[in-house]
């Protein structure tokens, strides 16, 4: 199966088109944006196609004649439409999709308690009969303590009442949770709410995933507003749990959320940011930085200067620089990674019209050395950022790490820096270029893919120009061998930096940093 779910959605609630690819990868990501946005409707779409789906009739209150959505996994696509009484699909239903959705708070089961239903009930199970309970499954009692209270042990009197029992003795479609305190058995209804949405949530994983080792092999989960009622520091021990629940059950997980906790606590590119273009279409952006992610909400937290660059790779470059030239003793200074120089510059625009840093703290974006006539064009012709002074506007010495690498490697055979490269970082290489056979074959698929779609097909210095092709390659090789892509990253753009004569830039760099200073003394 492909790793990738292509999700195209036409006129369906507030919608009026978006188009997005989700990773079906085991790991854990976030779909985020303002409310209203459709992060829950997206997550609504998807779900008909899972293995436990809710009906397509689900989505008839939002769809409109009008209304399509079209799935596509490899080579497979379906596509279905609303006639204005009935969802049809046009072709075969071929997507091999399994998993299921746990929905807000008017939808899925981690929520069935609370129901008009579940409260007509309720009161009469909280003077439960003690024999009627089972002590709950490790996994549950275990999960929710480390979760809430960082200790596994906190729920260790947690209790049962199976669905069956539920049924029969109580009239309740349903299993509700007992936690023991003294000789008192408090029904899940009566505890707090984090406490009681989690419970909910772990028995669904432990009967669909753990209990059976994900012998129904679903690969999606989807699950909205998974951070409700949890303190932040639970929200962020409750992202390491999933991550692991994801990894050893080889499930992708999806979450919506507004958490900033959750948010930073993904990579880049696990970020879904919805948000508005033209009219009522919907962009998704992925990778994208926290920062990007959360600038309506960005509070500053007392730094000397605030440095805007694209990404992480410019942000270890700008730190690099900072460190050598020892220019942050006795200063604050943070490096934040915005991404793409459209979104660092808006992001800087808005701090000094929304005057959000206060009068005292100073704003300069670091780009990448390849857009700097692009800026400058935008600027003239369009008019664009032109609160930003010039002179807190810098550009970095080399185009981007990626393509200074790729220019490097591939296109003037630089051995001396293959050599160091690989003294450095691949010591178990015997050949210093041994990355050129992979970067080639990887050009040889893509023209055949051009050639099979009738593209016309470039010359062969044409593919990959941005350098994120050998990047990859360089990268993939690191962590075949135990190492975290982080630490790749950080250790070649140093060794970038190391290599390159930075020095115009640096003294530049230092000299503004310097001039800002003495302004504040």
């Amino acid at each position: 199966m492909s790793k990738v779910l292509s999700v195209n959605i036409q006129n369906i609630r507030g919608i009026f088109n978006l188009k997005i690819n989700l990773s079906l990868s085991p790991d854990v990501y976030a779909i985020t944006g303002v409310n209203g946005i459709g992060k829950s409707t997206l997550l609504t779409c998807i779900t008909p196609r899972l293995h436990r789906p809710t009906s397509f009739e689900v989505l008839k209150s939002i769809a409109t004649n009008e209304s399509s959505i079209e799935y596509t996994i490899g080579d497979e696509t379906e596509i279905w439409k609303y006639d204005g009484s009935q969802w049809k699909c046009t072709g075969n239903i071929t997507s091999p999709l399994r998993g299921f959705q746990e929905g807000s708070l008017s939808n899925g089961t981690r929520f069935l308690n609370i129901t008009s239903m579940g409260y007509r009930y309720y009161k009469q199970m909280l003077n439960i009969r003690s024999e009627l309970l089972t002590e709950a499954d490790s996994f549950v009692k275990e999960s929710l303590g480390i979760i809430l209270q960082n200790d596994k042990n906190y729920y260790s009197n947690l209790y049962r009442l199976d669905r069956s029992k539920a049924e029969r003795y109580y009239k309740y479609k349903g299993v509700v949770y007992y936690l023991k305190i003294a000789d008192k058995y408090i029904p899940q209804f009566e505890l707090s709410n984090g406490e009681f949405l989690l419970i909910n949530l772990l028995h669904l994983l432990n009967n669909l995933l753990v209990r059976n080792n994900n012998s129904e092999k679903l690969n999606l989960i989807l699950i909205d507003e998974i951070e409700l009622a949890l303190h932040p520091s639970a929200i962020k021990r409750l992202v390491q749990f999933v991550k692991v629940i994801a990894k050893k059950y080889q499930v992708a997980i999806y979450f919506s959320t507004h958490s900033i906790e959750i948010i930073n606590s993904l990579p880049i590119e696990n970020l879904f940011y919805l948000h508005k273009s033209v009219g009522t279409n919907v962009i998704c952006e992925t990778p994208c930085y926290p920062a990007y992610i959360t600038r309506d909400i960005y509070t500053h937290s007392g730094y000397d200067v605030l440095i805007l660059v694209e990404d992480d790779l410019a942000q270890y470059f700008v730190s690099k620089v900072i460190r050598n030239k020892r220019i942050d003793n006795n200063k604050r200074i943070q490096v934040l990674p915005v991404g793409g120089y459209d979104n660092t510059l808006e992001l800087h625009q808005n701090l000094l019209r929304e005057e959000i840093l206060g009068p005292i703290a100073h704003i300069l974006s670091v780009i990448d050395g390849d857009v700097e006539t692009a800026v400058f064009k935008k600027r003239i012709d369009d008019g664009k950022w032109l609160c930003i002074p010039e002179d807190s506007l810098l550009f970095l010495p080399i185009e981007s790490v990626e393509k200074y690498l790729k220019s490097e490697l591939i296109d003037k055979k630089n051995y001396e820096l293959m050599r160091l490269i690989r003294d450095r970082l691949f010591k178990f290489e015997s050949e210093i270029n041994w990355f050129e056979s992979e970067y080639n074959n990887n050009i040889d698929n893509q023209i055949e893919k051009d050639r099979s779609k009738g593209i016309e097909i470039k010359s062969r210095n044409e593919y990959f120009s941005n350098g994120k092709n050998l990047f990859s390659v360089l990268s993939s090789k690191y962590e075949q061998e135990g190492k975290s892509k982080v630490e790749f990253r950080k250790n070649i753009t140093e060794l970038v930096i190391e290599y390159f004569d930075s020095t115009a830039f640096e003294e530049k760099f230092f000299e503004i940093l310097t001039s800002i200073f003495n302004k504040n003394q």
